[in-house]
């Protein structure tokens, strides 16, 4: 096994001072940890700085991936550097303000590797310390620990063969410090890496395969064993897994207005090996990585000027161009398009670009996140190369159907439901298609607490502290919260003591707020507006009853089966809820949770009274419906079946 550092009677002295080092030799192999300890002052950062091309000795020789690197000017030195060597100082040295993956992008800007593999070698070399859920949070909101951690990915990122650290556990509590060591320990052994590791600490050298100690100059080799995995079994940690399928997901944005659903099914996809690639339709900008996204895949945006430039497909004369035509005449904007006939054109124009990317990136399906211009691309791109695809339709897609569904439900080889009211709504309107239909529920966003909720207020002669009242949702007509603000109404003339949350922006916000000033309910209602999906969580487990007033509006707009009704219930709150179909598949009354009639404030506020003067009766059925959960949405079956439709369509099951 050839050794990756070999120095030879290496010797270094500063002026006016002894020699630092005096005929220092020492051979570090593939996957070795190496620790070398010392008396302060003893040389061992010099000797680390020789070893890094950072100082040249004053004699000796130093070979590096077998070659001699003294014999280097400058430029090539610095090349050598980035390329080979990562270092991991006892400061973690991170920019403070700059996001945690802006710090570790850092050193790939310098190689000009191209942005959308950045963001890929950024999240693995995240991964391999267990912070690529922190990509997007700012450095100085991190701790000592987690800043440690970063500044190691920033040395990975770059996958070097070399690792040189300078007391990295100096500065660090005893717990974090062998964390950061079993990090390194998996990083050299797994990945090949070696490392070569100064430190004071007798227990942080333990870690280390070998173990030598620097005095007066000389280094003596006081343990030296071989590393536990050979160089023949090491892997390339900062690459990519194959996937199953070279899959991609389709979204009209990506992430979406509002929700976690469609970042949540990316997720599980690529954790299923059936998502290698994320397009979405509109967005500025060649990359986008939005809040919470974590996954080694960059977001690609077409947005205006690929709209354009894609248009013009339509009139070349070349044999491609002739077939973009043919497929417009398959599908003429009709229906909802026909009046909208801009939004059809540029979906059908995404689906040309999106041709061209699937042709670059080896892509075997699309999978549309949504039922009109995702999936009116997806079909374009998979006819353009000949490859399957499948889409996704939501109960808010049911309120404008696209005439052009009888065409995309015939080529794709599922159409995934969220509800079963929209699997029967579709089975009506296109009963040719039944045998392709998919009910499907979005899976849980929020991970619900282990224990159940005990905290629940208790009525003493009618005294005590509020009953908090949530609701959220985007603050919309259909979603019925002005019934919500009309039977609280009634309940605070009834001097029941209780605070209302909204959590949601939309177009009803200051229809609803005038509304709850004209009612008396300032003091009581609250609107949060937008809240970051990461602390909904607290909402949940700080309210007692959920309230989900949907109803079906003049236009026939209504609700399917929200996340954060389905959230309410993982969280163990009783959930009040109308008698819509969508919200029937989750609620069971007087089970799970109680139903009351539609627009009908008067009825929910008898319900909301009953369960406030009954906290009881709102302990058993937060239980049930915490207990509830898994029948209504069972991620894991969803997974399986997603993932058998895909690979049945590509030929892998």
């Amino acid at each position: 096994m050839r050794a990756v550092i070999v120095a030879k009677d290496l010797f270094k002295c500063y002026a006016g001072f002894a020699p630092v080092l005096r005929g220092v030799t020492l051979e570090v192999l593939p996957g070795e940890m190496v620790a070398i300890m010392g008396p302060s002052g003893c040389g061992k950062s010099t000797m680390l700085h020789v070893l890094g091309m950072l100082h040249a000795p004053d004699s000796g020789s130093l070979e590096i991936l077998g070659k001699d690197v003294l014999g280097f000017d400058r430029e090539q030195t610095a090349a050598f550097r980035r390329g080979n060597m990562g270092f991991v100082m006892q400061a973690s040295n991170l920019f403070d303000h700059s996001t945690v993956f802006e710090n570790v992008e850092f050193p790939l800007i310098y190689e000009r590797v191209p942005p959308q593999e950045r963001w890929e070698r950024v999240i693995r070399a995240l991964d391999l310390v267990r912070l690529s859920a922190r990509v997007h949070y700012r450095s100085n909101r991190l701790s000592g620990g987690e800043q440690q951690r970063v500044a190691i990915a920033r040395a990975m990122v770059n996958n070097p063969r070399i690792l040189l650290a300078d007391e990295p556990t100096g500065a660090l509590d005893a717990k974090t410090s062998r964390l950061i060591m079993n990090n390194f320990r998996s990083l050299c052994h797994t990945g090949g890496v070696a490392m070569v590791m100064v430190t004071h600490d007798p227990k942080m050298a333990e870690f280390c395969d070998s173990i030598y100690t620097l005095e007066d100059g000389l280094l003596h080799c006081q343990r030296h064993t071989l590393p536990e995995v050979m160089p023949e079994e090491t892997q390339n940690l900062l690459q990519g897994y194959m996937p199953v399928v070279r899959g991609a997901m389709v979204a009209e944005r990506f992430p979406e207005a509002s929700g976690q659903c469609i970042m949540e099914q990316a997720h599980r996809l690529y954790s299923a090996g059936m998502l290698t690639r994320i397009y979405a339709i509109k967005g500025a900008g060649l990359l986008g990585n939005p809040e919470g996204y974590a996954l080694p895949l960059a977001v690609r945006r077409i947005g205006f000027f690929r709209t354009l430039a894609a248009f013009m497909h339509l009139f070349r004369l070349s044999e491609e161009g002739r077939q973009v035509r043919r497929l417009r005449q398959c599908l003429p904007g009709k229906g909802r398009w026909g009046r909208r006939w801009w939004n059809h054109l540029r979906a059908f124009c995404a689906g040309v670009t999106l041709a061209g990317w699937g042709r670059e990136e080896h892509i075997e399906f699309f999978y549309a996140a949504g039922a009109h211009g995702p999936a009116t691309a997806a079909w374009v791109a998979s006819r353009l190369l000949g490859i399957p695809y499948g889409f996704a339709v939501r109960a808010a897609d049911l309120l404008q159907p696209g005439l052009d569904w009888a065409t995309l439900g015939e080529n794709a080889v599922f159409i995934r439901c969220d509800t079963q009211m929209t699997c029967d709504t579709l089975h009506e309107m296109l009963p040719q298609l039944k045998a392709k239909l998919e009910v499907l529920r979005d899976p849980l966003t929020l991970t619900p607490p282990e224990e159940e909720q005990e905290s629940l207020p208790t009525y003493l002669d009618g005294v005590t502290s509020p009953v908090t009242l949530l609701a959220v949702g985007t603050l919309a007509k259909h979603k019925g919260y002005d019934i919500l603000l009309r039977a609280c109404a009634i309940l605070q003339h009834e001097k029941l003591n209780f605070t209302l949350i909204f959590v949601g922006l939309g177009p009803e916000k200051w229809h609803l707020r005038c509304l709850a000033w004209r009612l008396g309910l300032r003091r009581v209602v609250q609107f949060a507006g937008q809240v970051p999906h990461a602390n909904m969580a607290d909402i949940y487990e700080h309210a007692h009853i959920f309230v989900a007033p949907g109803c079906k509006t003049q236009d026939g707009e209504s609700d399917g089966l929200p996340s954060a009704l389905v959230e309410a219930l993982a969280f163990g709150l009783p959930v009040v809820a109308t008698d819509l179909p969508g919200y029937m598949e989750a609620v069971r009354d007087g089970i799970n949770g109680r139903l009351v009639p539609q627009a009908n404030p008067e009825a929910l506020a008898d319900i909301l009274r009953e369960l406030m003067l009954d906290m009881a009766q709102c302990k058993r059925l937060g239980a049930a419906a915490r207990a509830s959960v898994e029948g209504v949405v069972n991620a894991d079956a969803t997974d399986a079946r997603l993932v058998a439709c895909i690979k049945t369509a590509c030929g892998k099951a």
